[in-house]
């Protein structure tokens, strides 16, 4: 009873750091949902079982459900914590799965620098809160690493030695790290624990290092198409999603919150404010793909006792909108009953891609299709077209090619 009470003790005070990191509210769902099954299974297991192999018992437990990958990592996370707590009776919420994310050595720096998060008050900017957090816990071993004790020991040539060593590991994301040393930096000049000091970006900044990631061909999207022709639930929503995504190019998590009243069946039109930019875009809807949503709405989804306005609900509970990530779950799944090879960097979101790239090869100029696909920037283009053959011609060389005059002559 007592290894009972402490995991219960455990659980709510995990649910506390979980409050207190200020995850995403998708992100927090999910370790709702884990810390619930984890709940259910802790019931059904023998208590003289619970100290010491929970996470060995849990682990077929978890393989057996066929979960993803995600949703098992944050199981396992779950089962990872509750073990240590039992153990040392503290959530220790800077490991993750048995692996240390960066701790800061120093106790003094890691004192400042939650004190130099409460004074930034990054408020909802989750994602800028995230990277600083990164960016200043390896900032603060770099200056253990070499000798200072003290933030009042930095120097200039302490800091450029530094920051070097972060253009070899973060060569992509130098302005983040540079905006992050300020920050942290600036917060310990307002308390007097060091000099001021000025870092031009333009100093340290690597260029940020592109590449092309391949699209879907259009043999491979009828595959995937193929593969869902069975006449259940499951098949005709993961289908009228594949229509949806590869005809007008939305995302995901647009997709998952489209509303019936965003979609004009009688102009066959689909207008929706797109999640990350904001911005709003009317978008066609191909006959095919209008038959694929009607077909799931009218034999499937059906009126909820809610009236809910999400087009696509899930499929357990059908008073609940389906999100992003199950949408990538099923997603793959498709694509390996299919055959398709996994590639890196390749997911659902390629399906827009490939909508971007298709439009490139029926020469549509690059400024429609940015439109067409909500972009807040022109150049987000860039890499959505650069996979269309015809736009390699563009690089081709002068060889072969007589020069009939010199460009420069007395």
């Amino acid at each position: 009873m007592e290894t009972k009470r402490m995991i219960e003790q455990a659980l709510t005070q995990l649910n506390a750091t979980i409050c207190e990191y200020n995850y995403k509210p998708e992100t927090m769902r999910k370790y709702g949902v884990a810390i619930s099954n984890l709940s259910i299974f802790l019931t059904t297991y023998q208590e003289s079982g619970l100290s010491g192999n929970i996470l060995e018992a849990y682990e077929p437990e978890i393989e057996s459900k066929h979960y993803s990958k995600q949703y098992q990592a944050i199981q396992l996370r779950i089962v990872f914590l509750i073990q240590g707590f039992l153990e040392t009776g503290v959530i220790d919420g800077a490991k993750n799965n048995g692996k240390p994310k960066t701790s800061i050595l120093n106790q003094n720096f890691r004192h400042l620098f939650y004190a130099s998060i409460v004074y930034l008050d990054f408020g909802i900017k989750i994602t800028t809160a995230r990277v600083y957090s990164q960016v200043i816990r390896k900032f603060c071993n770099m200056l253990s690493s070499e000798g200072v004790i003290a933030f009042s020991e930095i120097d200039s040539q302490t800091l450029n030695t530094i920051v070097q060593d972060f253009t070899q590991s973060c060569p992509g994301s130098m302005d983040q790290v540079i905006r992050s040393i300020r920050q942290f930096l600036g917060f310990l000049n307002s308390k007097g624990l060091c000099t001021e000091f000025k870092m031009d970006p333009a100093v340290y900044r690597v260029p940020n290092r592109s590449r092309t990631i391949p699209c879907f061909t259009k043999s491979e999207v009828q595959e995937m198409l193929n593969c869902c022709n069975q006449e259940n639930e499951m098949a005709c929503r993961i289908r009228a999603i594949i229509l949806i995504a590869v005809t007008t190019g939305l995302r995901a998590c647009d997709i998952a919150t489209l509303k019936r009243q965003d979609i004009d069946w009688k102009d066959s039109t689909i207008a929706i404010r797109q999640k990350k930019t904001g911005r709003r875009v009317d978008l066609p809807l191909l006959p095919e793909v209008g038959n694929a949503v009607a077909k799931y709405i009218l034999c499937f989804r059906g009126e909820t006792e809610t009236q809910m306005d999400e087009v696509f609900l899930q499929h357990t509970r059908k008073t609940v909108p389906i999100h992003g990530g199950a949408i990538n779950s099923q997603f793959w799944r498709l694509c390996n009953s299919a055959g398709i090879e996994k590639k890196e960097g390749r997911g659902f979101h390629g399906l827009r891609r490939s909508a971007a790239t298709w439009l490139s090869e029926i020469d549509m100029d690059p400024h429609g299709i940015s439109l067409f696909l909500g972009h807040s920037s022109f150049s987000s283009i860039n890499k959505y077209i650069a996979t269309n053959p015809k736009m390699a011609k563009c690089s081709l060389n002068f060889e072969g090619i007589p020069l009939q005059s010199e460009v420069y002559h007395d």
